[in-house]
């Protein structure tokens, strides 16, 4: 236990007179983290103006229905502004509008008379899921103001049951990932760095002659590594706390524990790469590609569960893909998640095999240099 602590000593002594390792897994996701804030973070709203023809008051009443359809967020789908014709048309053509509804002239007397009235969507369909979401959102802006016109029920029922009392959007889903993604590469940071200096300063060569087990060198690099891609990752859950507004509460130790196993796995193979690559900017780079490619391909974007048919086949080799579900059960609904004891066994089967196979490895190499 003496050597054990003799060496973690020496290892944070290392750290401390160089702290990039913790700001190089802090600084790549936190920009990661700006960029998808201001993708997905906004008001998710429309821009469109309605041309209000309509002779009667049916016209004003459907002017009226925008502002009353609103998204389960609390918000309008669309924001709608009071242009002239000219200036409606103008600015869709300038792309500065969403699109334009034109309610005709006899809308009022058509619906009356119990005639289909007409209404008139022009929208920039550049995008198809943007078109799909507006598809969405006019049916229901439609759907309400037949129900204010009192006309008669439809020959159709619909009967919605939801999992989950809430709903939470793109931005809180993705910053889960990029949570996942800062313990990630905080923990590969910090053993890469310490194996690298003491791989340029000639230091495991003499590691390598340590007549017992050479368990007792890489361990506290390890543990190190693991505190410190830890304390990346809480440092990304204040700031999610305050920026989202999402915090897991009494499950943070779960969050704690699943992440930190994450971590152990990437852990191993950063320290064989570390034993590899001298050059240090060359290989930090490669451990923040490595980092984002599998946040990309593991469901950093979108959930996988129920999207197991999409979820590259190579992305299964990792276990940021396994976890990153379970995370946001816990984090953004505070629910256990029903595959609790799955996912922690993969886990540690992957924490396992990986140490098994990178300490291994790490031994043999140092023992030939020795």
């Amino acid at each position: 236990m003496r050597r054990f602590w003799i060496l973690f000593v020496t290892e944070l002594k290392a750290w401390r007179y160089d702290p990039l390792p913790t700001l190089g897994g802090f600084i790549p996701t936190l920009t990661v983290l700006i960029a998808f804030g201001l993708l997905f973070g906004g008001r998710l709203t429309f821009k469109i103006a309605v041309l209000n023809n309509d002779a009667g008051v049916w016209g004003d009443a459907l002017r009226g229905t925008f502002a009353e359809v609103q998204s389960p967020f609390g918000t309008p789908y669309y924001d709608v502004f009071d242009l002239s014709a000219d200036e409606a048309w103008s600015a869709y053509r300038a792309h500065r509008l969403d699109g334009v509804w034109v309610i005709p002239a006899d809308f009022s007397t058509r619906l009356q008379a119990g005639q289909q009235p007409r209404v008139e969507i022009y929208f920039d369909n550049y995008n198809d899921d943007r078109a799909k979401n507006h598809r969405i959102y006019a049916a229901e802006i439609l759907w309400r103001f037949y129900e204010k016109a009192g006309l008669p029920a439809p020959p159709l029922s619909l009967a919605e049951e939801y999992p989950r009392d809430e709903m939470v959007g793109w931005f809180p889903i993705i910053a889960v990932g990029v949570m996942l993604l800062s313990v990630t590469i905080g923990a590969m940071f910090n053993v890469f760095l310490l194996t690298n200096k003491e791989l340029v300063s000639g230091i495991v060569l003499e590691f390598g002659l340590m007549p017992r087990s050479l368990g007792w060198v890489m361990l506290p690099k390890l543990l190190l590594a693991l505190v410190m891609g830890l304390f990346t990752g809480a440092v990304f859950m204040g700031l999610l706390r305050v920026w989202p507004g999402i915090w897991p509460g009494r499950y943070l130790w779960a969050v704690g524990l699943l992440c930190g196993l994450v971590a152990l796995f990437w852990i191993a193979w950063a320290l064989l790469f570390g034993l590899r690559m001298r050059a240090y900017f060359a290989g930090a780079a490669a451990i923040i590609l490595t980092g984002l490619t599998v946040f990309f391909i593991g469901g950093g974007m979108s959930p996988v569960r129920g999207w197991e048919s999409k979820v590259l086949f190579v992305a299964w080799l990792f276990p940021n893909t396994h976890v990153i579900d379970a995370l946001r059960d816990l984090i953004l609904f505070h629910t256990w998640p029903a595959d609790w004891r799955w996912v922690l066994l993969k886990l540690i089967g992957f924490a396992a095999v990986s140490l098994g196979i990178g300490l291994g490895m790490a031994a043999r190499r140092l023992r030939r240099w020795g």
